[in-house]
Order: structure tokens, then sequence, then C-alpha cells
């Protein structure tokens, strides 16, 4: 994410972003502690080869910054960019969805 929104990083150049707040997968956890996002993903299997996961992960959390009730249409459109070859998208999509569901309750 740039300033907390997504973008495509292999559309972006390296001074393109000098001087903003890049967060990437890894600095979605909280002091070892994984953000919830990332919980959803594990507990809702969102996840299996690793591939493609920072870029749904990264994708997910801009949209619920943005947006913190999506749609499942919303969540879709949103996350259309992004390739999974081995769970398909419902088990990401319910990731989504909890992930939301667990932003709403803190």
């Amino acid at each position: 994410m740039i300033d907390d929104k997504s973008s495509c990083s292999c559309l972006v150049l390296a001074p393109e972003i000098d001087g903003r707040k890049v967060t990437t997968v890894e600095g979605l956890a909280d002091h070892g502690h994984l953000s919830p996002v990332q919980d959803a993903f594990v507990e809702n299997s969102g996840l299996q080869c690793g591939f493609c996961t920072p870029g749904f992960m990264i994708a997910a959390t801009a949209l619920l910054n943005e947006n913190p009730h999506p749609t499942e249409n919303e969540i879709r459109l949103k996350l259309a960019g992004n390739l999974c070859r081995c769970t398909g998208y419902d088990k990401i999509v319910r990731s989504v969805q909890d992930a939301a569901e667990r932003l709403s309750k803190s």
C-alpha cells in the first residue's frame, strides 16, 4: 500500500514513492501479532501456497480502511486484480468478510 491505499507495485517507479508511507504484508503485523486480516486468512484457509497471499492481504486491508463494511460484490471487485490458482476465491472472500467482522468488534 502507498499512503494506506492499494497500488499496483509493478506500475509505480521508486522515485514516485519518495517520502511516502509504504506498507508491505510484513508491515501489517503489530509487534509480532498478526493483523485481523492476516488472522482471518489463516482461520478461513484463505491461503495455500502463499504466492498470491501478500497481494490479497494488502488489497483487503486497503479495502477495509476505505470501506469497513463491504458487500461481497465490493470485495470481489477490489480483489479482482489478484490471481489465485490454489484456493479459488470463496475462501479468500470469506476471509475478508471475517476480517471486516473482527475489525467492527474491535
